[in-house]
Parts: C-alpha cells; sequence; structure tokens
C-alpha cells in the first residue's frame, strides 16, 4: 500500500494461469550466495506457483510487476506417483504446498508436497523446463499415506525438511543422507494442518490438528517422536494454521475453525489475545451501502458476510515488520494487524522491542559494549590523553621497583623547583616512622627550644597579688602557648599560663 492512499491496495501486476493455485511460494533475492542464477532472475527472486494439474510454474516478479513477455521462467510437471492407481492416463496429483530454502546457501532449493502424499525437491538454480525434480528419500520413495498439507524447512539446519500429511504423520527428512530421520504420530486419522520449526531451536517443533480437538502440540526431537512435550489448549474446532513468530520464538499465532484467531504466549503455555474479527453488522452495512455494486462479493447474495465466511483460514507473521501478521478469510480478504500491544500483554516486552546493542564506561577509559546479533560482549580501552597514560605507566614501573621513602627523595632530587622540590619532601617524612618529629623540625618547630621558653616565660613587671584582676594574655605569652600545644608539650602550655597570670 502507498502512504495516504487511505489503506487501499496498488496492483502492482498480474498474470494468468491454466488452472487453479493450490498453493504459492516467493524466494528471497538472487545472487552469488543464494545458488540461484542471477542472468535471467532479478533481485526480486522467484515467484512459484504450485497448480491443482500437478505442475509447478516459475516467474520473475519483476517482469510481472513490469508487464513484460518473458515473466515465465519455467513450467514443469511433477511425477504422476499416484500409488493407488496405475492407470498411466490418471489425473496428475495437485501441488498442495510449496516452500523455498531459507538458508542463505540453499535458497535455489525447491520443496513441494502433492495431494498423492509425495514430497519433491526441485533445483532452481538455472529455472528452466528440465529443472532437476527429485525424493528427499531418494528413488523409490512411497507416498507418506495422504495429502501433504505442509512442508517447512528447518530453521537452523539447510539440509533438514520437514512434511506433514493428513493422514496425522509428521516425517523429518535428512535430504543429505537422502532418507527419514524420524516420524511423529500426532493424531490417529486427524490431519496435520499446519507444522512449523521453532525459529531459534532446530529440535522443536510445532505441530496443528485439523480435528476437533484443535490441538497445537509442542515437540522436542531430542527427547521423544512419539510423545509432544506439551499441548496448547485454546480453539473450539480444529487448527487451520498457525505461524511462530521470527522475532520472538515465545510467541505464536494461530486460527481455527472456531473463527478464532488467538495471539499464544509459549512461557506460560496460554493464549494471552485474540485478534477480532470484522463485525458482521458493519460487513453488511457497507455492502447495503454499495447499492448492489457487483464487485463487492457480499453483494452477489443480497447481504452482508456470516461468521463462518469470515473463518479465516491462513495466518503468517511479517518476515519483515516486526508486530505484524496477516490473515487471510473465506470471504477472499487479507489483511495486516499490528499486535504490538496485545504481544505487551504476556507481562512483558517482545523482544524485537530490547535494544539491539549498549555501551556501559568504567575506570581507566575502559568501555563495554555488546551487539544483539553478534552475541559478543567486547571490551575496549579508549585513551582520550596519551600523555596522561605515559606518565602514569611510567609512574607505576619507577614506583614497583623502590618503596615509597626512596621514590619521594628521588623524585625531591629531579624537581625542577622549589615548590616541587618542598612537596616530595614533605611526601618522604610522611612515610617515616617518626614523621611527626620530622615534620615538627621540617616545619621549623623545635620541642626542646619550645618546651624551655614556656617554663621560663615570664611577663616583663608582672607580679600580680591575688587581689588585683588578672590581666589578658599577652601576644607573646599566647604565640609560647600555641607552640606548646602544637608540639603537644600540655606541661609547658599550662605552666606558661600561670606565669603569665591566667
Amino acid at each position: 500500500t502507498k502512504e495516504g492512499s487511505n489503506n487501499s491496495p496498488t496492483l502492482l501486476g498480474s498474470l494468468k494461469t491454466s488452472t487453479r493455485f493450490g498453493s504459492i511460494a516467493w524466494s528471497t533475492a538472487s545472487g552469488a550466495s543464494s545458488g540461484i542464477d542471477g542472468s535471467n532472475v532479478t533481485s526480486s527472486g522467484i515467484l512459484a506457483g504450485g497448480l491443482l494439474d500437478g505442475t509447478v510454474n516459475l516467474w520473475k516478479p519483476s517482469s510481472i510487476m513490469n508487464d513484460l513477455p518473458d515473466a515465465t521462467l519455467a513450467s514443469v510437471t511433477l511425477p504422476n506417483n499416484n500409488d493407488n492407481n496405475t492407470n498411466s492416463n490418471s489425473s496428475a496429483a495437485a501441488v498442495s504446498t510449496l516452500k523455498f530454502n531459507p538458508h542463505p546457501d540453499s535458497r535455489h532449493l525447491l520443496a513441494t508436497g502433492t495431494s498423492s502424499g509425495h514430497v519433491y525437491m526441485m533445483d532452481c538454480t538455472t529455472p528452466s523446463e528440465s529443472t532437476n525434480i527429485y525424493s528427499p528419500g531418494g528413488e523409490g520413495t512411497k507416498s507418506q499415506g495422504g495429502e501433504i498439507t505442509q512442508v517447512s524447512w528447518n530453521s537452523q539446519v539447510s539440509h533438514i525438511l520437514a512434511s506433514s500429511c493428513a493422514n496425522g504423520t509428521v516425517v523429518v527428512w535428512d535430504t543429505r543422507q537422502k532418507k527419514p530421520w524420524c516420524e511423529l504420530r500426532c493424531e490417529a486419522n486427524c490431519p496435520v494442518s499446519d507444522m512449523k520449526w521453532n525459529p531459534t531451536q532446530g529440535l522443536h517443533m510445532m505441530t496443528a490438528s485439523e480435528g476437533g480437538g484443535g490441538h497445537l502440540r509442542l515437540w522436542d526431537l531430542r527427547a521423544s517422536t512419539s510423545m509432544p512435550l506439551t499441548t496448547l489448549e485454546g480453539h473450539a474446532g480444529g487448527v487451520l494454521s498457525m505461524d511462530w513468530c521470527p522475532h520472538d520464538e515465545t510467541l505464536l499465532v494461530s486460527c481455527g475453525n472456531d473463527n478464532r484467531t488467538l495471539l499464544w504466549d509459549l512461557y506460560s503455555l496460554q493464549p494471552i489475545a485474540e485478534v477480532p474479527n470484522e463485525d458482521v453488522t458493519a460487513v453488511g452495512s457497507a455492502a447495503a451501502g454499495s447499492n448492489g455494486n457487483a464487485s463487492d462479493p457480499s453483494s452477489i447474495y443480497g447481504g452482508g458476510l456470516s461468521s463462518s465466511q469470515q473463518k479465516r483460514n491462513d495466518v503468517q507473521w511479517s518476515p519483515l515488520r516486526r508486530g505484524v501478521i496477516s490473515t487471510c478469510s473465506f470471504d477472499r480478504k487479507i489483511q495486516a494487524h499490528s499486535v504490538v500491544g496485545l504481544a505487551t500483554k504476556c507481562g512483558r516486552p517482545p523482544k524485537w522491542m530490547s535494544p539491539g546493542s549498549g555501551v556501559s564506561c568504567g575506570f581507566g577509559g575502559v568501555v563495554v559494549s555488546i551487539e544483539a546479533q553478534q552475541k559478543v560482549v567486547k571490551i575496549d580501552t579508549i585513551v582520550e590523553h596519551p600523555e596522561l597514560v605515559e606518565a602514569s605507566e611510567k609512574f607505576e614501573t619507577e614506583f614497583a621497583a623502590t618503596d615509597c621513602i626512596t621514590y619521594c627523595h628521588t623524585m625531591a632530587e629531579r624537581a625542577e623547583d622549589d615548590y616541587e622540590s618542598q612537596v616530595w619532601s614533605f611526601m618522604q617524612i610522611m612515610f617515616e616512622t617518626d614523621a611527626r618529629e620530622q615534620l615538627l623540625n621540617y616545619l621549623g618547630f623545635d620541642p626542646e627550644k619550645i618546651n624551655q621558653a614556656a617554663m621560663e616565660f615570664n611577663e616583663d613587671g608582672s607580679n600580680p597579688s591575688d587581689a588585683e584582676p588578672i590581666p589578658a594574655m599577652s601576644k607573646d605569652a599566647e604565640n609560647a602557648v600555641k607552640d606548646a600545644l602544637l608540639v603537644g608539650n600540655f606541661e609547658a602550655a599550662v605552666e606558661c599560663c600561670f606565669r603569665s597570670g591566667n
């Protein structure tokens, strides 16, 4: 949609096919890393359509959008391996599902599933009529026993593929070994409508059952292939579609036969919100106001759509827009919904809201930084004043090789002026064992002379009697008392006070 266009979608291109679609898939960009030959495929990738007549058509989306005649790259017919019908003229099985490999080095691989229960892989390196088609289990692989409802590539390992079947089984294929790796039996005679791998854990899988129970089953393939890890119950009817959030593996969205679209929190294993449907009355009113416009599907039957017609049969997360899902309903509508607000109802912010990077500063110019994508903690040292760092390292080296007294004495001798020399000399005294006595001598206070002056102090012409008032202490007497107190001779200070008449 274009901004300012009142949310109306813009048609970029269209094409016609010989029969109806059974499935559709779109690969990512071509290039050397994708394995797709870029000579005839642009950065828009490849569009693949699986048709009901058993053919897979490959198109160039860029040519479709520009209405060019070279849009069709190839039209490939899948092998007609109908195990239940030996007639070579029997109709081909419909292509029920398609999925391109999402891994950068394997994007040229297209997995397909048919209504006859067979899974095929196509090598789209150079799309043409002679595109290589083979089974992931090797030549002679039998049908899975029912229609293939979904194929899904593992999120972590590029050569692991899973296929779900209408008979209630899921087969995990190892395409390198060309054999099944394991088989899950979800529910007897109950179709597996959908299946998804955990976006971050390659051994976790979620399956959806189309039966009346409406169960979602979480499997841990390391623990068991016969018993699910847990079961999610929230839909009253069968589950038609579900998708695992690619940006937060704790969120899952599903839609079912009960006409509900639920958002799940996989920490609590409970639905936390429901994506609302359009109000039936509002849809009917809009249809009545269109004056019977034939282009409106609801006006064909002369009224609004019922809730069953609005039932959603497909739901997907956007691989690019975080917190956005798309839904497809039986009334031929595709809608986009923002679930950012709904996702916070689990009590914690979604992972896409967490900061992608962070930084913190420490002492000594140390800077710690993190980046969510790389999952690495970096510790760097940033130097703003190189001369200060050089002086600090020199100080630590010299100080470590000697003691404090010797170091201060050496620095006092190296001083460039008297003030700096006095500072280092003063610091040297502070580390001496008799620091108090040496400090007094350094400052010019002689304890013996101060004691003698205080003990022999006598005011000139002063010999006051008891009857006379005590005169104020003279300046000389006050200085003598202060000096005695400074050197810690309290006895001499008291004697001086008596001698001065105080």
